[in-house]
């Protein structure tokens, strides 16, 4: 009998190195020649039992010497006989165990060698071919004589159930064929049917016409001299000069005031400069005098040699920093905010 034959030489004792060997899933000639060593010296096996138990990628197996392990006259050497129900493809590993004993029921010792196991294109997963035709060539065959099959059949379907793709046809009158459109709208003939104007109507006022009309931008009738003029107060928004913030809505405006006053309207989010060489007094008025809204803020500066202070209408609370209600010299500033309903803050330097 032809076989393949590999040869190995293990030591329990230590680790040798052979030359790796493959295997191939569900050949059943292949023989393992072992040489077994303890610590170099050929062990003796007589009256010991060999077994090897395998492991790979597909499980688990045993397989003692009944099935394919069998003693040969050297000292140490036994064969294994490689049979593809002890393993699978992949990886293996086989420990070598050796017992002894009564019943040999001692474990002696185990060493453990590996080899591959490549996996067979061989098997009954896999599509033969006969002689005639490769399979996917018969398949294709099939394939085709199924498609002209069911094309002959639809080319003989009744034509009671009408023909396949017909396109409706606006101007088909014929109400027998598939092609009529049902439940058509009436399009009217004339634009006074549908109430719109003729389209005599518009050239009329086009450019060109006998009552032509010319359009005004929209930007152009609200702008100045247009008909709906607007100014940037009327829509609050900020007044430009040659794309620029006008500087009355830009910067802080400016008043200069010589002698005591009550705050007004038209004093609001202004800078006051105070330029009296005598003394003089601004008072705060109450709501019922003017009611500015909270957070109304004004700013003074003492702007020439006059002292400056400032007092209330009865019914007003107010917190001066520091109790300081005066501005104290020339060129130092206050700041009055409305804090709350008839109360005042003030800062005065």
């Amino acid at each position: 009998m032809l076989t393949k034959d590999y040869s190995i030489t293990l030591d329990m004792m230590r680790t040798l190195p052979f030359r790796p060997f493959e295997v191939v899933e569900g050949d059943t000639g292949n023989i393992l020649h072992v040489t077994l060593l303890n610590n170099g010296d050929a062990m003796d096996l007589s009256g010991c039992d060999i077994q090897i138990a395998f492991a790979s990628s597909s499980g688990f197996a045993m397989q003692d010497k009944t099935s394919g392990i069998t003693k040969t006259a050297g000292t140490g050497t036994f064969d294994v006989a490689l049979r593809p129900n002890a393993y699978g493809a992949g990886n293996v590993s086989a420990d070598v165990q050796i017992y002894s004993g009564t019943n040999y029921a001692t474990l002696v010792t185990s060493t453990r060698f590996d080899f591959r196991c490549r996996k067979s294109l061989i098997s009954g997963d896999i599509i033969r071919a006969n002689a005639a035709y490769p399979p996917l060539i018969e398949a294709a065959r099939v394939a085709n004589e199924a498609a002209a099959a069911a094309l002959a059949a639809a080319e003989r379907i009744d034509t009671d159930i009408g023909e396949l793709n017909v396109q409706a046809d606006w101007n088909e009158t014929d109400t027998a064929q598939d092609a009529y459109i049902r439940n058509k709208p009436a399009i009217p003939d004339a634009p006074g049917d549908i109430g719109a104007a003729p389209a005599s109507h518009a050239a009329q006022h086009q450019q060109g016409g006998s009552d032509p009309v010319t359009p005004i931008p929209h930007a152009e009738r609200h702008a100045a001299g247009g008909a709906d003029a607007l100014t940037p107060e009327d829509i609050g928004a900020a007044s430009l000069s040659n794309g620029v913030v006008t500087p009355s809505q830009a910067r802080t405006l400016v008043q200069v005031i010589g002698a005591s006053f009550t705050l007004g309207a038209n004093d609001a989010e202004k800078l006051t400069l105070l330029t009296s060489t005598s003394p003089i007094v601004v008072t705060i008025p109450l709501d019922s005098t003017y009611d500015f809204p909270v957070g109304t803020t004004f700013t003074f500066i003492r702007w020439n040699t006059g002292a400056t202070s400032f007092a209330i209408e009865a019914g007003i609370s107010w917190k001066a920093v520091n109790d300081v209600t005066a501005i104290s010299a020339y060129g130092s500033a206050a700041t009055l905010v409305k804090v709350n309903t008839n109360s005042w803050w003030l800062i005065c330097g």
